[in-house]
């Protein structure tokens, strides 16, 4: 399990570079916006909200639509009594919901041993290459937020720990992990993130497309490519 986790955060750690290290990449503010939003509203519909309801069923929605619920209302509360009804993007809320769902990743791998190494193997597999693409999309809405560098580094450096800090919870408690504890945490992960995807990212994107429509081909380029590799 040691050398499938060094493997999958070492691959992520390369891709999350690619989108940092890209000539000129920062100088494309509305494209990378639109790109990464098409793919992190891709990375909701065809992967998180399925795996959330394999793991729940409909019994997990209720819980999912309450945090969403409550995200969006906290967010315009906020909107309204400090801001003045301008909206300022953070990248913050992001930050945590995608965090803690790589976290619970983390969980879903450390604890598939505990079943089969077939199991093992083929959740290794999937996390390898949907997390390569999940990261990419993480760094380049990081990049969207026109933070500095470093700032930017920092931030991924504590999405990419969250990964072996969740295989390690999981093999410390040794498969004493309930389904609930997993189902709380990814419900409160993917309430937000849908929240955060929807204020942060759809909503300043509409602008770039209210502009230029044909800026519109770089969210569906996002949404398409997601499609594909998830």
């Amino acid at each position: 399990m040691l050398l499938e986790t060094v493997v999958v955060v070492a691959s992520m750690f390369v891709f999350a570079m690619l989108p940092i290290f890209l000539p000129r990449a920062q100088g494309y503010g509305g494209p990378i916006l639109l790109f990464g939003t098409g793919s992190l509203l891709g990375i909701c519909i065809f992967d998180l909200f399925p795996d959330f309801y394999k793991l729940g069923g409909l019994k997990g929605l209720p819980f999912l639509l309450a945090v969403w619920v409550v995200y969006s209302l906290l967010h315009l509360f906020h909107s309204h009594h400090h801001l003045g009804h301008h909206h300022v993007r953070s990248p913050y809320t992001f930050l945590t919901a995608i965090t803690a769902h790589c976290f619970t990743s983390g969980l879903l791998l450390g604890i598939s041993t505990d079943f089969s190494r077939h199991l093992a193997e083929t959740v290794f597999a999937a996390l390898l290459v949907h997390k390569i693409y999940e990261t990419m999309t993480v760094s380049t809405l990081l990049l969207s937020f026109k933070k500095p560098v470093n700032w930017t580094i920092q931030m991924l450096a504590i999405y990419l720990i969250s990964l072996p800090l969740g295989v390690a919870t999981a093999r410390a408690l040794n498969g004493h992990i309930h389904q609930t504890a997993i189902l709380v945490i990814s419900g409160l992960a993917i309430g937000s993130l849908a929240g955060c995807l929807i204020f942060d990212f759809v909503l300043p994107s509409a602008r770039y497309v209210r502009q230029n429509c044909r800026q519109l081909i770089w969210l569906l380029a996002g949404l398409l490519l997601t499609l594909f590799f998830i």
